[in-house]
């Protein structure tokens, strides 16, 4: 039968509001399961406004591992929108500060926890996290096959596509289509993907998200895409990288679209 875990600390200084948790230890982290799939920082409730999440009945094995759960939600339907990457993003940070140490695998096992328990449909329904770059809104096939094997690099890309489009408001006052703000923010989110996952994986991500887009639109996109992870990004801060595309936009080594044509970008439309 569920039962309910109003706060758990993934971590040091445990508390939890429900009685029959077992303290465990696995790969050097102290953890205190109570019965259920579900492990998640109190911080991470409390930034999502101390949802009580739904959990499963479950036991734990002599190791300490959950051997047993019925998931709430399924997580390749949960996640559809850069929106829920957002809430996952925000809700990893907070697992972050309280576990510095932790592991990618255990970043990973603790987002898919966090939507398979139902905490991510709360946390949409009760706080709204807007798309950030038109067109990023709902997750297209293939960027949802990526995310299926790789949550922790999907909160990344989201979190990259949200700072390039800062980035192109920043420098241009508007977040436009087919023109040099368009060219900075697609090589602007790949650079950022390079410093973030690494080159190959952000090529994956960028021609996934291209997925159902055709034509001279796609080609622009896939093109500034390149441009964007042949910029070394290698010790720079985000500052330098928007300097590094605001310079490969001016010289022209960007395209844009005029009269149904590529051609290459220039210094319009500049306000920094």
């Amino acid at each position: 039968m569920a039962s309910a875990l109003t706060i758990i600390i993934y971590g040091e200084g445990y508390i939890a509001k429900k009685t029959g948790t077992t303290i465990v230890k696995r790969g050097g982290m102290n953890m205190k399961f109570i019965k259920s799939k579900l492990a998640i920082i109190a911080s991470a409730v409390i930034a999502l406004n101390s949802f009580v999440l739904p959990v499963s009945a479950a036991g734990t094995d002599v190791t300490g591992k959950v051997v047993s759960a019925e998931k709430a939600y399924d997580f390749s339907e949960e996640v559809t929108t850069f929106s829920d990457l957002g809430i996952m993003y925000n809700a990893w940070e907070e697992f972050i500060s309280e576990n510095p140490n932790s592991t990618e695998a255990e970043q990973e096992d603790f987002l898919i926890q966090f939507v398979e328990s139902g905490a991510l449909r709360q946390a949409r329904n009760s706080r709204g996290i807007g798309d950030y770059i038109p067109g990023y809104d709902n997750l297209n096939p293939a960027e949802k096959e990526l995310l299926k094997e790789h949550p922790l690099q999907a909160i990344q890309v989201f979190n990259c596509a949200n700072n390039a489009t800062d980035a192109t408001i920043e420098y241009y006052g508007t977040n436009g289509w087919q023109n040099n703000s368009d060219a900075f923010r697609h090589c602007c989110w790949n650079a950022l993907m390079k410093k973030a996952i690494g080159e190959s994986a952000a090529a994956e991500w960028a021609t996934a998200h291209e997925y159902e887009s055709s034509g001279i639109d796609k080609e622009m996109d896939l093109y500034n895409n390149a441009v964007g992870r042949s910029i070394n990004v290698t010790g720079k801060t985000d500052s330098e990288i928007y300097n590094a595309v605001k310079d490969k936009v001016v010289n022209g080594d960007c395209r844009r679209i005029v009269n149904d044509k590529l051609v290459p970008t220039d210094a319009e439309g500049l306000i920094k």
